[in-house]
């Protein structure tokens, strides 16, 4: 008698990739001591320092309460600091402090291991091509 092996819906795989790939990333990210939300945080500010607040909302497209509950701890451990704009005191721009300048290449380091462990086995067309199917699945869910 044949076994059936039950085919994932694709709803099912995603999510399940989803979770893999939080699971995976939170792991890493505990090896330089921050959360995962926050490495996203300080790769965007290793790449250009004092973004405004909504700026790093949009970005990682996130909303504004929540960026706000997470820099305030990235605050209270020294990570960045936050400061009014002096030209539009409506606008807070967030700055690294030494401390988080130093876990860069930690972090960076971890991602490359994350990104390393997702694409294995894949070559460099396979790995083109999916980065052209993510980037169309993101714009769908985002258009929506």
């Amino acid at each position: 008698m044949r076994t059936k092996v039950k085919q994932l819906e694709d709803w099912e795989l995603l999510a399940q990739i989803c979770q893999a790939y939080r699971s995976l990333s939170d792991s890493l990210m505990d090896v330089v001591d921050v959360r995962r939300g926050q490495a996203s945080v300080l790769c965007k500010l290793f790449a250009e320092d004092g973004v405004s607040q909504s700026e790093i909302a949009q970005q990682l497209s996130l909303q504004g309460a929540t960026v706000t509950d997470m820099l305030q701890r990235m605050e209270e451990a020294g990570l960045v600091t936050r400061r009014r704009d002096p030209d539009d005191n409506r606008l807070v721009r967030v700055y690294l402090t030494e401390a988080g300048r130093e876990k860069e290449q930690a972090i960076i380091s971890q991602f490359k291991e994350l990104e390393n462990a997702v694409f294995s086995g894949f070559d460099a067309s396979e790995q083109s091509l999916m980065r052209q199917m993510l980037n169309r699945m993101l714009t769908n869910m985002n258009s929506r």
